[in-house]
């Protein structure tokens, strides 16, 4: 039954030492440790084992109720299991909170007769809770400090026990996490081919709409990024700039961040974009190797508050013990890239430029399919490279490969062609689609203001070329040389008309 919690306070003085109080029955004692001990064999759950332990110790011993009670994380007592007594009541709760600052059996007998007792649970030197026993005149003597303490340790023992076992299968369901995890980055030589499987593994352990991976780059100034389910991106597309981003704010400080509210606050560039996807609450892990950030592992949900400090403890150990084969793998895929990226800007090297251009053009042979080629040339880069040094022209072209990465679609190829000339392969692509992408292109770029952080504000003009495959040109040279020619025709017109 539950106590009245109306019922007037009891002098501290009516608070006795168990031993005081009298003792059970030896017999009824021992029925009460043996069904401990059969839980003991059997719970492997610390709710079901003090449950058990609350209802064949009230039982065996002939009380009236009893409650479980450990200790929380504020060190207070905190209810865990209950039969036929409310753990609420304050006179419980009161004697609990003695009970584990005195870290003494104590009996405090009750006004409309009958007590209460309670005894610290203890294993291996610490308390871990207590446990509150009701008995009525019916119920005989209370307990004595003995037989308290022994129920105590034999519960506290089993409680030990069970959460032991529970740290043991979820380290175990770590490790097989982790192993997994490692399988499938090993598995692969492109980090975009093995993120599904990493993402799977992942959302076993947390849940995620969305899942990301991402790495600085060699110069330093943007994070390259693949996200799962496939075609999404994390906001901004797959390269992300480090200043001013999440994931580039994380691998720069080596520290993670718990966004709980998109709409209530957006720190970073990608903020508004994810919450134009659905996401409402994410979480960036840096991915460390060498004792240093070297990526970024992050997780999006549609939920509010889905991630939370106690989250971020869990999933930094995996982020960290799998860091080291995703940089494996990316030094790998780095190695292969180098041989097709251009120096300067995120965009494909030249030679990359002909032989993808040789592959698309014999597949628009085969399945007799259009293809247009984007031919452009930036107006008013020169006095930039003469007036402000090449690192700072450098830095320029660098932002237009930006800019022609973030309007390209997936199945488009960009490259530096040379100098300030940039191409840009456009499979399965007619004219006129080709001519929309290239102006959307020239509002990009013109509209752009470059070297803003260094408070040089450059413009730059676009001038644009563009020619089809089969209509316009049936060979490869004639489709480079014809867009290369009605670049400079758009050139000549644009000087002519200012």
């Amino acid at each position: 039954m539950a106590l009245p919690s109306e019922r007037p306070k009891r002098p501290a003085s009516t608070v006795v030492p168990a031993a005081e109080a009298g003792a059970a029955g030896g017999e009824r004692l021992l029925r009460a440790l043996v069904s401990l001990v059969d839980d003991l064999t059997v719970e492997r759950d610390e709710p079901g084992l003090l449950r058990a332990a609350v209802e064949h110790a009230v039982g065996s011993l002939g009380l009236v109720g009893g409650a479980a009670m450990v200790v929380g994380e504020d060190g207070a007592p905190r209810a865990a299991a209950a039969h036929r007594l409310n753990p609420e009541d304050e006179e419980v709760r009161d004697l609990a909170r003695t009970v584990l600052a005195g870290q003494l059996p104590l009996v405090r007998p009750l006004s409309e007769g009958g007590w209460l007792a309670a005894t610290p649970l203890r294993a291996r030197q610490r308390t871990l809770g207590a446990l509150v026993l009701h008995g009525d005149a019916a119920s005989g003597s209370p307990l004595g400090n003995d037989a308290l303490e022994v129920l105590g340790k034999q519960v506290g023992t089993g409680l030990e026990n069970v959460r032991l076992y529970a740290e043991l299968r979820e380290a175990a369901g770590r490790a097989e996490v982790l192993r997994r995890i490692t399988t499938a980055v090993t598995s692969g030589s492109e980090l975009a081919s093995v993120l599904p499987a990493v993402a799977a593994e992942v959302r076993a352990v947390i849940a995620a709409e969305r899942v990301a991976c991402g790495f600085v780059n060699e110069s330093g100034d943007y994070i390259e990024t693949v996200s799962d389910p496939e075609g999404s991106c994390w906001g901004l597309g797959g390269v992300l700039p480090v200043v001013g981003s999440g994931p580039g704010f994380v691998a720069l400080n080596d520290r993670a961040v718990v966004q709980r509210d998109l709409v209530q606050d957006h720190r970073f560039l990608e903020d508004m974009r994810l919450l134009e996807d659905g996401l409402r609450s994410y979480l960036l892990l840096p991915l460390r190797a060498r004792e240093q950030a070297i990526g970024v592992l992050a997780l999006g949900s549609r939920t509010v508050g889905a991630y939370d400090d106690a989250t971020l403890a869990r999933l930094q150990p995996l982020a960290d013990a799998v860091a080291l084969a995703f940089e494996n793998l990316r030094l790998l895929q780095k190695t292969r890239e180098l041989s097709i990226t251009d120096e300067v800007t995120p965009l494909h090297n030249f030679r990359h430029f002909h032989t993808a251009l040789d592959r698309e053009l014999k597949l628009a042979q085969r399945h007799g399919g259009p293809l247009s080629l984007l031919f452009i040339d930036l107006d008013h880069f020169k006095p930039i490279n003469d007036s402000y040094g090449h690192l700072r022209g450098s830095r320029t072209l660098r932002e237009v490969g930006f800019l022609i990465r973030e309007a390209v679609r997936e199945t488009d190829i960009p490259a530096r062609y040379g100098g300030d000339e940039f191409v840009v392969v456009l499979p399965h692509t007619e004219s006129a689609a080709a001519r929309t992408l290239a102006e959307k292109l020239r509002q990009l770029i013109e509209g752009h203001t470059f070297l803003q952080e260094e408070s040089i504000n450059a413009r730059l003009g676009v001038s644009l070329g563009i020619a089809t495959f089969p209509d316009d040109a049936t060979t490869k040279e004639a489709l480079i040389r014809l867009a290369d020619q009605r670049m400079y025709q758009d050139k000549d017109l644009r000087k002519a008309g200012r």
